[in-house]
């Protein structure tokens, strides 16, 4: 029988990024991004063992900085971007990147025992989203389906629609669009529809909410939504909760004390869903 109570992992340093495993798998797979100003920063590949309530975890080094935001290819279980604060003319930054996690972490793979015996792994960079020049990058939304080469970042109040190339060793721009309005207006996050042939992206900016065609970069009205449940397991502020990609009915919370909780939809609501 589904047990309903929440599974709880705590992470040694503190922590607001999460991303689901989107790529097709079976297997349940949360990535959470640390932020440590003192030590080299880490990515938690979190694998949960649904019938047995049992978290598995492994560590990749992140040594580019503090990650401010994570994201998983659709396409290719072993690429992920990660938004990271970096030090330019004097100035901090958020700067976007593609990476490559070693072919032994990726759902599927098989860790050797040299492998399983180190306290972490290393990060390939493929390639960066973007300069300086566009300002600091709070997101990146890859396109929910296709071949995962196409890419939205969101830097400062410009929208950029990223194509990347064979392997996703380069990031060519294809188009962009900006906010525009009194004040210093800035994007704060965003997410890519699946519908509508992922012709559609929808980003936050204050209190704001917009929807995006990406074949115009023009912004469609903000959907009503309601509250059906609140939950309670953290302690500390809340910066990210995300589904899992293979489970509709399974998704994880972070707070910034490191906790990761995994809660499922009330059941009583799921079953009024599906029946």
């Amino acid at each position: 029988m589904e047990d309903d109570a929440p599974v709880i992992y705590g992470l040694e340093f503190q922590a607001r990024a999460l991303t689901p495993q989107t790529a097709e798998t079976d297997a349940i797979r949360f990535l959470v991004g640390t932020q440590s100003l003192k030590y080299d920063n880490q990515i938690h590949v979190i694998d949960f063992d649904d019938e047995n309530n049992i978290i598995n975890k492994n560590v990749l080094l992140h040594q580019a900085g503090e990650i401010w935001h994570i994201s998983a290819s659709p396409a290719d279980k072993g690429v992920l971007a990660t938004c990271y604060n970096k030090t330019a003319d004097g100035k901090v930054v958020t700067c976007a990147a593609v990476w490559r996690m070693p072919a032994e972490l990726e759902p599927g793979g098989h860790e050797s025992p040299e492998d399983a015996a180190s306290p972490a792994h290393a990060l390939e960079l493929l390639c960066h989203l973007g300069p300086a020049a566009h300002g600091s990058t709070a997101c990146v939304a890859w396109e929910p389906t296709g071949d995962g080469k196409r890419v939205i970042s969101l830097a400062d109040n410009h929208i950029l629609l990223w194509d990347l190339q064979e392997s996703s060793s380069q990031a060519v721009l294809a188009s962009s669009a900006s906010l525009e309005g009194k004040g210093q207006l800035k994007f704060t996050t965003g997410r890519w529809s699946p519908h509508h042939n992922c012709t559609q992206v929808a980003t936050a900016n204050d209190t704001a909410v917009r929807g995006w065609d990406t074949r115009t970069m023009r912004s469609q009205e903000p959907p009503q939504d309601s509250v059906i449940a609140t939950y309670e397991e953290h302690e500390d502020s809340v910066y990210a909760v995300d589904w899992s990609s293979a489970d509709p009915w399974l998704f994880a919370s972070l707070s910034y004390d490191g906790r990761l909780v995994i809660n499922r939809v009330p059941r009583a609501l799921k079953y009024h869903i599906l029946l």
